[in-house]
């Protein structure tokens, strides 16, 4: 059998698709046909084929991410499957190694995935970058503490949602690390009722926007699963999406969908998935109400890890040399960081380093998620002091948390 890597022909899409689905036990569908028609641009595909026969799919799209003060243009890794039939033969290493290679070729400082498999992409270098929190919550004990309105809420239509609603999130990504800017054709398969990956017997989506003074400056999509008892309807409130640029907002989406009518139950899942550090248990006034889980969401790789550390922002200054463990001595980059005001110069270093970890645990703490005291203390991070160990985490951590429900 000879294997080949490289990328696919243009009349190879459907083909490349259909590998895809079948890795993740998908139908090849019109919604699915629409999104690889959108996203897939053949020179950024890697698909392996066995004599001839495509038989495993990766590739990638530029988007735009935010990172600790700003954005960053990023590699968006997706669609990577292999064949049932072809597993467990070093196939998608083969592709990935290839794929990533070629982002550092073009220059991104950073890759980006979801991942249905944590386990997964951490040998390639990602580590879980950002956290999100499934929230159930029933009434009547999960009701809210009182508080005042920061603004007024109303329904809309779908057209109207499409024209406001990508303004609202716009003002989100520089705000609010690993979420990803969405395009048009992100937008469409957002709002789209023909998603195969929502459940059928959820209604209709619903589109609430939260305006101060008249502006825009919030929005929650949300369905309602049916559901009858003997005592009435219990149904239950699907937060599909919740975006606020402020607590006031968050609070009062909180709010309305804890008031919906008939609705007994709300669930904040999947795209609905909440930031770490979302305020709802102490909203609520019985906090035990509230059942929340945590869920990694976005995945980070450190392509460059000079140019990444200099073009994000620091909440607090410092200097600290770092190594970061590469598969081999030669992939291994130790450098000294510095901090000043907010920004950071990179040299090169040597001898032993301040703090020395891999490289998925830097992709861990790169969108500034305040998880390096866990990583030490699991042991995959080591540090020359507890003294150090404090400095690293707060030069790394943001607030806020970072937070992504875009699922690349």
């Amino acid at each position: 059998m000879v294997l080949e890597v490289r990328p696919i022909e243009p009349e190879e899409l459907e083909e490349f698709g259909k590998v895809n689905l079948t890795a993740f036990g998908e139908r090849w569908d019109a919604w699915h046909r629409s999104w690889f028609e959108k996203r897939l641009i053949p020179a950024n595909t890697v698909a392996a084929y066995e004599d001839g026969r495509l038989v495993g799919s990766s590739m990638m799209f530029e988007v735009e991410v935010g990172i600790p003060g700003g954005r960053e243009r990023a590699a968006g890794v997706t669609a990577v499957g292999v064949l049932p039939t072809h597993r467990r033969r070093g196939i998608m290493r083969s592709m990935l190694d290839r794929l990533l290679a070629e982002a550092r070729l073009r220059r991104y400082s950073l890759a980006v995935l979801w991942a249905s498999e944590g386990g997964i992409y951490s040998r390639f270098g990602f580590g879980p970058a950002a956290q999100g929190l499934r929230v159930e919550l029933e009434h009547p004990k999960a009701g809210l503490l009182p508080f005042t309105a920061s603004g007024t809420v109303r329904l809309v239509s779908h057209g109207d949602a499409r024209r406001t609603f990508p303004l609202v999130h716009a003002g989100l990504v520089g705000r609010c690390p690993a979420m990803v800017a969405r395009d048009d054709a992100g937008w469409d398969f957002a709002l789209s009722e023909e998603d195969p990956h929502v459940a059928p017997a959820e209604g209709p989506m619903f589109f609430v926007i939260h305006e101060e003074k008249g502006r825009p400056d919030g929005y929650l999509i949300y369905r309602v699963r049916s559901n009858q008892s003997g005592r009435g309807p219990e149904n239950t409130l699907v937060v599909l999406e919740m975006v606020g640029h402020n607590g006031g907002v968050i609070r009062d989406l909180w709010r309305y969908c804890t008031e919906v009518d008939l609705v007994r139950r709300v669930e904040a899942s999947g795209r609905g998935l909440r930031p770490s550090d979302d305020p709802i248990i102490w909203l609520a006034a019985d906090p035990q109400a509230v059942v929340a889980s945590r869920a990694t969401t976005l995945w980070a790789n450190v392509l460059d890890i000079p140019k990444f550390l200099e073009r994000r922002r620091y909440q607090a200054d410092g200097e600290l040399s770092l190594q970061v463990r590469g598969d081999s001595p030669t992939t291994t980059t130790t450098l000294r960081l510095f901090v000043e005001e907010g920004r950071a110069r990179c040299e090169p270093a040597r001898g032993p380093a301040d703090l020395c970890l891999g490289r998925d645990d830097l992709g861990a703490i790169s969108l500034g998620q305040a998880c390096l005291p866990q990583l030490i203390l699991a042991g995959r991070a080591v540090a020359r002091s507890d003294a150090v160990a404090l400095l690293a985490n707060g030069i790394f951590s943001w607030n806020p948390a970072p937070w992504c429900f875009e699922d690349i």
